[in-house]
This record gives C-alpha cells, sequence and structure tokens, in this order.
C-alpha cells in the first residue's frame, strides 16, 4: 500500500488540465487568460497575476471574479494552505457558471481528501461527477477525470482508476491533455500490476516534454522510483538527485517530500546509513507537519532500520515505537476512507498491513535479543511487541466485522442494500416518533423480466438488474434508501418527501428505465419497469409497504411501465403514467 500524499501529487494536476476561459477582449479577461494557462506550468507567474488582477477586483465583471477566486484557491492549494484553498473554493462551488463550478468542487474534492475528510472529499467527487454529465468540453472532461482517477489511486480502487485514466488518454488532443493521461495511466498500470513497460514510460515522457509541463515530467520520476527502488536503487539515488532541484524550484511541497523520501530510501538500500538517517529524518518532520501520516509512518520504519544498521538500538527501540503508534493512526484513517469509499479492496489493505505490522514485530524481536542483558530495555521491548500484537488483532478483527457486516446489509449483485437491511433501517425510522412529516415509498417490479433470462439466459439477467440498479441511484437523493428486496423487485424509501414529490422521482426512474439500453453479447436489451407508489404521515412500515404493493399490483394489471399511486382515503389505486 503507498501513500496517500504521492497520489495527491497527480491529484492536484486537476488541475494539469487547464480549463479554457472564454477569452473577451478586455485587459482584464487576457490576464486572466494568461494566468489559466500557466498556472501548472508556472505557479509563480500565476501567483504574480492573480495578485495584480485583485488590486483591481472591483472592476471585474461576475463571471472573471468566479475566475479569479478559483485562481486564488488553486495557488493556495499549491502552497499547502489548504484552509484557504477551501474558503475560496466553497465561494463558487455551487456557480451558475457549469465550468466554474466542477472546477471548483473538484478543487474542494483534492484538498479534503489530503485532509483525510474522505466524506467531504468523495461527495465532492460525486458531484463533480454529475456536472460533468452535462458538460462537451474536452479539457473540463480531462480535469474531471484526473481527480476520479486520483481519489480512486487513493482508495486503492486501482483497476477503475486505470479506467479513468484510458479515458483520458482516448480522448485527449490538446498537448497538456495528453501528458495527463499519459502520465496518469503508467502510474495506476505500476499500482496495479507493480510493473511498467518502457513503451509507456517513452510516451509519458515525451507527451510532457512537448506540453512543457515540468512538473508532471517529474512526477513520472517518481512514479517508476517506486518500481525501481528495489532493482536499482543507484539509479534511483541519481534520478532524485537530478530532480529534487527542479521540484524545488516548483515549489510544490508535496511532490518535494516524495523526491526526498525515495532519496532516503536509496540511500539506506545502498548502506549510506548516515546519509539516509538524515534524509528520512528531514521526510518524518515534514510529513508530521504536513499530517500526511502515510509517509511519516514509512519515513520512521526505514529510520529505525537506519538506526539499526548503525548499531543505535536505543534510537532504533524510539523509533519503532513512533512508527508504532503511525501505523495505529494510519489504520483508523484507512477505516474512515472506507466507510466513505464503499468499493475499497478491505482484504488487499487487510494484508498490506498485516505484513507492516508483523515486520515491525519481528524487528522488535531482533532487537529484544541484543539488550536481554539490560532488563529495563527488555521490558520494553516486550510491551512494545504486545502492542504491536494486540493492534494486528483489533485491526484485523474489526476488517472483518466490517466485512461481514457489508454481507449482511449488502445485495452482492447490484450493491443495493438487501431487503433485511431495508426492512429493518425504514421500520426504525417510522418507529422514531420524533420523525416529522410526510413520508412516501415506492415499489417497483421489472416487467416481463423472465422473458429476459428465458431468451439471452441468466448472466443477461444478471447485466440488467445491475443496470437497473445503477440507473435509478442516479435519480434519487442521498438521504434515500434504494434496494433490491426480491429477484427483479426493488424498494425506495424517500423521507421527508411529499406524495407528489414521489410520484416525480418515480416518474423520473420510469422513464429513464425506459430508454436504458443494455448491451450484451452485440445485442440491446430494453427494460421497462412498473411502480407502485403510497405516502403517509403515520403509517408504520408494514401498512405503507402494503399500500405501495397494492399500488405496484394495480400497474402489473394495468398495462405495465405505468405507475399507480395508492389513495388512502378512497382506498383505491390513482392512475399516473
Amino acid at each position: 500500500m503507498r501513500h496517500v500524499t504521492r497520489v495527491f501529487i497527480g491529484t492536484l494536476l486537476i488541475l494539469l488540465a487547464s480549463f479554457s476561459a472564454f477569452a473577451t477582449t478586455d485587459n482584464y479577461q487576457q490576464l486572466l487568460d494568461q494566468a489559466e494557462a500557466v498556472r501548472t506550468q508556472s505557479p509563480q507567474q500565476t501567483a504574480q497575476l492573480v495578485a495584480q488582477l485583485d488590486t483591481h477586483y472591483q472592476d471585474l465583471s461576475a463571471y472573471q471574479k468566479q475566475q479569479l477566486t478559483f485562481l486564488k484557491a488553486y495557488i493556495y492549494t499549491f502552497q499547502g494552505k489548504q484552509e484557504d484553498a477551501i474558503t475560496w473554493a466553497t465561494k463558487i462551488v455551487d456557480s451558475n457558471h457549469p465550468e466554474i463550478a466542477l472546477k471548483a468542487n473538484l478543487l474542494l474534492a483534492t484538498v479534503y481528501d489530503h485532509r483525510k475528510d474522505f466524506k467531504n472529499g468523495y461527495a465532492f467527487l460525486f458531484n463533480a461527477l454529475k456536472l460533468g454529465g452535462s458538460l462537451n468540453n474536452e479539457e473540463l472532461q480531462v480535469s474531471l477525470y484526473t481527480v476520479a482517477t486520483q481519489l480512486h489511486l487513493s482508495a486503492n480502487v486501482y483497476g477503475k482508476a486505470l479506467e479513468y485514466a484510458s479515458y483520458i488518454v482516448n480522448l485527449a488532443s490538446a498537448p497538456r491533455s495528453v501528458c495527463v493521461g499519459y502520465a496518469l495511466q503508467l502510474n495506476a498500470t505500476i499500482k496495479l500490476t507493480k510493473a511498467y513497460s518502457q513503451e509507456l514510460l517513452k510516451k509519458a515522457q515525451q507527451a510532457c516534454i512537448r506540453a512543457n509541463e515540468p512538473l508532471l515530467l517529474h512526477s513520472i520520476s517518481l512514479y517508476i522510483a517506486e518500481v525501481e527502488l528495489v532493482k536499482s536503487p543507484l539509479y534511483v539515488r541519481d534520478s532524485m538527485l537530478t530532480v529534487l532541484p527542479e521540484l524545488q524550484k516548483i515549489g510544490f511541497v508535496y511532490a518535494v517530500i516524495q523526491a526526498e523520501y525515495f532519496l532516503g530510501s536509496a540511500e539506506l538500500q545502498l548502506g549510506s546509513y548516515a546519509a539516509a538517517e538524515s534524509i528520512l529524518n528531514k521526510v518524518y518532520q515534514h510529513a508530521m507537519q504536513l499530517n500526511d501520516t502515510q509517509t511519516a509512518n514509512k519515513a520512521i520504519l526505514l529510520l529505525a532500520e537506519a538506526y539499526n544498521k548503525k548499531g543505535n538500538s536505543l534510537a532504533a527501540i524510539d523509533a519503532y515505537q513512533q512508527h508504532s503508534a503511525a501505523l495505529h493512526s494510519y489504520i483508523d484513517e484507512y477505516k474512515q476512507r472506507s466507510v466513505a469509499y464503499y468499493l475499497a479492496q478491505v482484504d488487499f489493505m487487510e494484508s498490506e498491513n498485516k505484513l507492516a505490522l508483523l515486520k515491525s514485530q519481528n524487528e522488535l524481536l531482533q532487537l529484544e535479543s541484543k539488550l536481554q542483558k539490560d532488563e529495563k530495555l527488555s521490558t520494553l521491548l516486550i510491551s512494545i511487541t504486545l502492542l504491536a500484537l494486540l493492534l494486528l488483532i483489533i485491526y484485523v478483527l474489526n476488517s472483518k466485522r466490517l466485512a461481514l457486516n457489508r454481507l449482511a446489509t449488502t445485495d452482492f449483485l447490484t450493491h443495493l442494500f438487501n431487503r433485511r437491511y431495508f426492512n429493518e433501517t425504514v421500520s426504525k425510522q417510522l418507529d422514531n416518533r420524533r420523525q416529522q412529516g410526510e413520508y412516501s415509498l415506492i415499489v417497483f417490479d421489472i416487467d416481463l423480466f423472465k422473458q429476459i433470462n428465458d431468451q439471452f439466459g441468466h448472466a443477461a439477467g444478471d447485466k440488467v438488474l445491475t443496470a437497473i440498479a445503477q440507473c435509478c441511484k442516479e435519480q434519487i437523493r442521498q438521504q434515500d434508501i434504494l434496494a433490491r428486496i426480491g429477484g427483479e423487485e426493488f424498494a425506495l424509501f424517500l423521507p421527508g418527501c411529499a406524495l407528489a414529490d414521489a410520484q416525480d422521482i418515480a416518474e423520473q426512474c420510469r422513464r429513464s428505465l425506459e430508454q436504458l439500453a443494455i448491451p450484451f453479447e452485440q445485442q440491446t436489451i430494453k427494460v421497462t419497469a412498473s411502480f407502485g407508489v403510497a405516502a403517509s404521515q403515520t403509517a408504520d412500515f408494514e401498512n405503507l409497504f402494503k399500500q405501495a404493493d397494492d399500488a405496484l399490483y394495480q400497474a402489473k394489471t394495468g398495462g405495465r411501465n405505468c405507475i399507480r399511486v395508492y389513495n388512502i382515503v378512497n382506498n383505491k389505486n390513482a392512475s399516473v403514467a
């Protein structure tokens, strides 16, 4: 498992596909366009242009003020001033200009992810993906997929990250976009396979040279250092000594700390323990200042190894203690990310962290044998070993608990909630007497689903169910609860939703499913669904579900591909569609 911050290197590279401003003839717009064009190549020049424009803020148009606000947020992000970046980007996150709103959402997703506020990070990414669907602009799409790639890398969903990076390569035509695409494709490939091809490396380097993108060009050296460190530490040391001064000139602190980490790692493998100790200690201190627990954790572990190689057992013990604390913090961080990103690979992370804990335990046991004559140190060493074992047991048990809980509440095929979770959760909400206002329930069923299975096979039926689940998830609100409650039957609970609004949501789902074209083995499968809707302010779950189910029955017998609403006054079902 590699560190979040190096993923963040590329993540700021949303930000690498510079968005085209809509040029005007006035001088202010020319300065804004210039700042937008050079911000990834020369952040210092961009900062100077922003400062110049800021003195004329009141003279700018409303749109130009929003452009300037984004540039300010970008500069603050690049400088590591995350609070200021969030303050400025939040001002324009709901802009009525889609391209401005998209850029603000992407920047906030990047910053919150690096701050380890994963809930907000992935929420802003989701918002950006929704906004991006309505924008037919190459540079905006490249920026969107850039951040999507980086946040999937952060979550260790490397296959999906590679898929997004490949989108960039396929749609890119501008030199800068081509550079971004190949660089991210290289990074995701290395994460996924722990290897890379010389052909892909050459494409990425040449593309970034043509685009005059020094930050991404030097970041490529950081990507491949992860692979080359084991088999060629001398190459990595020489490479880092070359790129480190260039990264320091650019001033991107997150790239600088990664270059220093790889330099210290290479020095350690080459036997230059004093140099490794000096560099890694600097990396550890810097990472702690940036709240980068992953890099700090890895740096202090290598630092302990350097102390041990030099025979400084006391310093090594202290470093291993710090490593245990840092590893505990990192495990907590991973748990939070797993909750925020449902598809994170729990088993992979579990094995990686288990190996790290066992390695730490092994090193501690080796030190114990060297210090048996010192009773106090031996006691301390045993305590640390027991702590490492306890952390391992707690982590493994908690990971298994999370995995089992997910299996118990989730439908394995559609990744929606299952019937058990849906019934229990909605029942609890309705039993809560503090809940006020109207609530609604929609039950819907795929029309003639058996014919799909009979004609195309069960594999096609599974694909249809998955596609329908994804289609309906895109139509609902964040607080709504969508579940697969039977073979082809689904239910949607809408808290705080009046009947008229529930009918609108049902109609959106019905129309979207009707328009859905599902490819399967060179064929296209079309589907429709029938919907039953019920609403109440007092009904318990059992009665509300029966009302919606009765309405669904009327929809199925009334011609299918329609909506029926349960009329509680007349105990009849009203036709909607």
